[in-house]
């Protein structure tokens, strides 16, 4: 088994890597524009994420893409050093996708990432309630079913009842997310 790396970067944050954790993560437009203004660019954004964190061996659990941030709730492999790479990737990709679509090569699309890595079962259920409500958090839409970019539907119509009921009846309005965009 991997062992657990905690790395510092300069201009940077701090990451742990934590083999076969739960992460929450969330990554930010540069200076918070709305770059991913169209269901075009944040179904782009989705079907990249999926795509890589599945070639790196990360389970999405729940994710949130809004027009200028994103959360995601995920399962590390056994690797947890991939997430930089994940998140290089997807940053990458999408940057390009969206200046391609604008007509501003080259331009930077992506300020930073957050990650935590979650410990405590109720710290998991309250992320969870948390980033699928995420785009009714910011009033983007009245009901989270009715946002097409987050993990809302997919999860009440796949996960079972019970762990539904238990992940929507944990509070996250205490939680502490880098989440001011």
């Amino acid at each position: 088994m991997s062992e657990e790396i905690y790395r510092v970067y300069p201009h940077n944050p701090p990451h742990l890597f934590r083999p076969c954790a739960i992460y929450m993560v969330t990554g930010a437009i540069l200076w918070k524009r709305h770059l991913l203004d169209t269901d075009e660019k944040k179904q782009h954004f989705c079907e990249t994420l999926f795509e890589r964190a599945a070639l790196l061996g990360w389970e999405i659990e729940a994710w949130a893409v809004l027009s200028n941030h994103y959360h995601f709730v995920a399962q590390a492999p056994e690797d947890a050093t991939t997430l930089k790479s994940l998140i290089q990737a997807v940053h990458s990709i999408s940057s390009k996708y969206v200046n391609r679509l604008d007509g501003t090569p080259g331009r930077r699309v992506w300020y930073n990432y957050w990650d935590t890595c979650i410990t405590y079962e109720t710290s998991y259920l309250a992320r969870l309630h948390y980033v699928h409500l995420n785009a009714v958090k910011h009033g983007v839409v009245a009901r989270a079913e009715d946002y097409p970019f987050c993990s809302y539907r997919w999860f009440i119509e796949s996960a079972e009842p019970d762990f539904c009921h238990r992940v929507l009846a944990q509070p996250c309005d205490r939680l502490s997310v880098k989440d001011d965009f």
